[in-house]
């Protein structure tokens, strides 16, 4: 299993959009709003440290305001993901979703070159699974590129937030690189 193919299909149990905080890229953010037309202030929020687990310390994407750090993650209700249907139980945005999601339950492999070496799944994740279903090892590769260079883009943007000492908010991380134009007509 793994240098071509990985035998999995998602069957939509709901464990990454219930138990998994999505912490998307500026990148994902724009593909969400370029498809839903939702302001992100409808779905992202930012957890504090302590609030999150899961995330190293030293991860260069935490956001520095003050003496706190925050990260930025996809919003969620008492049942889940703030995108996740919460009566067919599916994700609402699946097309668009952030490659994070994409790549998960998948665990990728790398030689010492850094190159993929092949992909399993996670053995420490609760999601069932199911192996009736084969996922091409290109594919996956060609997401853990993508989200590689947005996880890079990601990172020197915080980079440069973090540079600057004003007064800010977490949402001010967003207004570099989402521009929501108002074009309701005044009355």
């Amino acid at each position: 299993m793994g240098k071509k193919f990985v035998y999995f299909r998602c069957h939509h149990c709901g464990y990454c959009c219930t138990d998994v905080v999505c912490c998307p890229t500026p990148y994902d953010v724009i593909q969400i709003v370029k498809a839903t037309k939702l302001h992100p202030k409808k779905f992202i929020t930012f957890f504090k440290e302590g609030e999150i687990a899961g995330i190293y310390k030293s991860d260069p994407t935490w956001l520095k305001i003050g003496k706190e750090r925050y990260m930025m993650a996809l919003k969620r209700t008492r049942k889940g993901c703030y995108f996740r249907d919460p009566v067919r139980k599916v994700c609402r945005i699946y097309e668009h979703r952030p490659l994070l999601c994409r790549l998960f339950p998948f665990k990728l492999h790398q030689k010492r070159s850094g190159e993929v070496s092949s992909f399993s799944l996670h053995k420490d994740v609760g999601c069932p699974k199911n192996r009736d279903g084969v996922v091409k090892v290109d594919e996956l590769t060609k997401l853990w590129e993508l989200e590689r260079e947005n996880q890079e883009d990601y990172k020197n943007l915080v980079a440069y937030f973090n540079s600057k000492k004003e007064e800010r908010r977490p949402f001010d991380f967003v207004e570099l690189f989402v521009v929501v134009v108002n074009n309701k007509k005044k009355k």
